[in-house]
């Protein structure tokens, strides 16, 4: 089971052919778009991926022109949302229900503004943890130091909450001190702000996780996607 987030950047614009290339090379069983539109792109997206097998997807809003995140599988699974928990940031989180596990994928706010999906996944650990479980997508955050040269991240705390609780950062539990960025800023500052976190028990079921930075360095977004392999 291969999992790919990709952030494809304001609705993937006219890069939606080479965002499609992209994936159809890394072939994932389940696919994560964080910044992904309801717009002129989206119906795209829906056929060129249902023609690549990913029959599944759900959105975690309809609206119109709004920053969001798709999940779409070739494995079927049960979409869940939580627009009311989420008091008015349920566009940004997305669950797929499959049989054996759950993928909930997010796309974080800019600044403090994403500690109220922090708080949610936080005060929800031990309902997520009682099932195997991945959270991932693009979080605009990590930690000080470490995922950035220096302390400019909001909400660096929160992030580390989630380990506090039981989750693994899939990446960082093995590249202990390894500094390697998904996303620059314009003037060349680097940042590791797209991340995965499992449940003890799917974490230790990952064969590979890697970020792909061709990608980001050949324009076809911003960010580098990342994917993961589970036995």
């Amino acid at each position: 089971m291969k999992v790919m987030t990709f952030n494809i950047r304001q609705g993937g614009g006219d890069r939606n052919e080479r965002i499609i290339d992209s994936i159809a090379s890394h072939n994932p069983d389940t696919l994560v778009l964080t910044e992904f539109r309801e717009n002129k792109n989206s119906q795209f997206f829906r056929t060129r991926l249902s023609e690549l097998g990913y029959l599944n997807s759900a959105v975690a809003s309809i609206e119109k022109g709004l920053n969001t995140v798709c999940v779409a599988s070739k494995k079927s699974f049960v979409p869940e949302t939580f627009h009311k928990e989420l008091n008015g940031e349920g566009h940004r989180l997305v669950v797929a229900n499959f049989n054996e596990f759950s993928v909930v994928g997010v796309y974080f706010a800019q600044k403090q503004e994403k500690e109220i999906l922090f708080n949610f996944l936080n005060d929800n650990a031990l309902v997520l943890l009682n099932k195997k479980c991945l959270i991932i997508g693009d979080f605009n955050t990590g930690r000080h130091f470490l995922d950035e040269v220096g302390k400019t991240f909001h909400c660096a705390k929160e992030f580390e909450d989630l380990e506090r609780n039981g989750f693994i950062d899939i990446w960082r539990s093995r590249h202990f001190e390894t500094q390697e960025y998904s996303w620059f800023s314009y003037v060349g500052n680097g940042f590791r702000i797209d991340h995965a976190f499992a449940s003890p028990d799917l974490n230790n079921m990952v064969k590979s996780v890697f970020y792909s930075h061709k990608e980001r360095e050949n324009g076809i977004s911003d960010h580098s996607a990342m994917i993961i392999d589970f036995r």
